[in-house]
């Protein structure tokens, strides 16, 4: 992470330095119109990137929107003196705007792995850095010419899908986690997963479990009964609800018995030693007889 960080910071120091260095000396074969828009872009895509790097090295708020704001105004303002105050103002504020972004996007969306779109919005700044360049090299020269329209648009309509492929890819598969949703599918699997409530009525001769029906499952829901011993079961549901209306033990042939809204007896004899599950109708709830 912190080498393709600073991988980063290097690269970006020399794309922007040559383009700014570009500026200035093309700066009286370059049209205002053009100077602004490049200097537009040039300070957006260096305060995106500096914000970002900021963000997710430092991983908190306040310090990287302030140093992102500062690159974003000074990086403005050095692009933007060559070409004029117009340019100096829309690069500035371009630049500050972009740095917040990125200080945002990096600080907080902590993704598991940040390398990847660190590395996402590197290709990118190179890219558009690189046309950057082009377009000074090409407008300042009159020897030069870039055809756009010779690029067709399938090309680009591809490009596009590429991306939004990887996206995709990205968010289906395990190398990006999107940040609190670990948390909250954890959170619920807790919330799903009742607390393990076991009871032993093995030493009593005419024994009786009172069951309570919970949001998370049944409790108890891990019963050791004796072999050959009839068991008298009291389940409350406290509510009608459509999965835990129904109560199934299919090994002691307990099938689809209604629990209706209060208290349910049911009488079985385990006559087989070992483990067997109850569960709700939907087998979503489960719990386990122990048979010694």
């Amino acid at each position: 992470m912190y080498i393709l960080s600073i991988f980063t910071i290097v690269l970006m120091a020399l794309l922007t330095e040559y383009s700014i260095f570009l500026l200035h000396r093309k700066k009286h074969k370059l049209a205002k119109v053009s100077g602004t828009m490049v200097v537009t872009v040039l300070t957006m895509m260096g305060g995106l990137l500096s914000g970002y790097i900021s963000g997710i090295l430092s991983g908190e708020l306040f310090f990287p929107v302030g140093l992102a704001v500062l690159i974003g105004f000074v990086l403005g303002f050095i692009a933007g003196q060559p070409v004029g105050i117009l340019a100096i103002l829309s690069g500035s504020v371009s630049g500050i705007i972009s740095g917040i972004i990125g200080a945002l996007l990096g600080a907080i969306l902590q993704f598991d792995n940040p390398t990847i779109m660190l590395g996402i919005l590197l290709g990118l700044y190179v890219i558009i850095l690189s046309l950057v360049i082009l377009f000074i090299t090409v407008d300042t020269n009159g020897k030069l010419s870039l055809d756009t329209q010779g690029i067709s648009p399938f090309n680009i309509f591809s490009a596009g899908l590429v991306l939004i492929a990887l996206f995709l890819f990205l968010y289906s598969s395990d190398l990006v986690t999107i940040p609190g949703e670990a948390e909250a599918a954890q959170k619920q699997e807790t919330n799903n997963t009742p607390a393990k409530t076991e009871l032993d009525i093995t030493d009593e001769t005419n024994p009786k479990i009172d069951m309570m029906v919970t949001p998370t499952g049944y409790s108890p829901n891990v019963i050791k009964v004796k072999k050959g011993v009839a068991v008298e079961l009291n389940i409350t549901n406290p509510g009608d609800n459509s999965c835990f209306s129904t109560f199934m033990m299919p090994d002691f042939n307990l099938n689809n018995v209604n629990l209706k809204a209060g208290t349910t007896k049911i009488t079985f004899t385990p006559d087989k030693e070992g483990e067997y599950t109850f569960t709700c109708g939907m087998k979503m709830f489960k719990g386990t007889v122990i048979v010694e």
